[in-house]
């Protein structure tokens, strides 16, 4: 049996002073781009909340692979956007999969869950 539970952002410390623009779900709203509503403010993984319209086979589940592709894809932007370009967004939002579980491996391929 394999079980999870939600992942709650701890938006907390970042806050002091900041107005940034937040989720449903409380955490820090970001574009397709990753960032915040805050000038050259960027979040990724668990603290953020993915405001684009998503792939009918994606959805944001706060999970560490999703954290790791999240983060990968932020410093891609902030790299494109200091040299003056503009990316699309990568593969690793078209489709949500997660392999892990102690060495078993356990694929979860595109909406599985009943809660949405």
């Amino acid at each position: 049996m394999v079980g999870a539970t939600e992942v709650t952002p701890n938006i907390e410390p970042f806050l002091c002073g900041n107005n940034f623009d937040l989720g449903e779900d409380g955490g820090l709203k970001v574009d397709d781009h990753m960032h915040t509503s805050l000038s050259d403010i960027y979040a990724a993984g668990d603290i953020c909340t993915a405001s684009w319209q998503p792939s009918p086979m994606w959805q944001q589940m706060r999970l560490w692979t999703q954290a790791r592709q999240m983060g990968w894809y932020a410093a891609k932007c902030m790299a494109a956007a200091t040299l003056g370009y503009s990316i699309d967004m990568d593969f690793s939002f078209e489709l949500f999969a997660h392999v892990t579980f102690f060495n078993y491996k356990v694929v979860l391929p595109g909406k599985y869950h009943t809660w949405g």
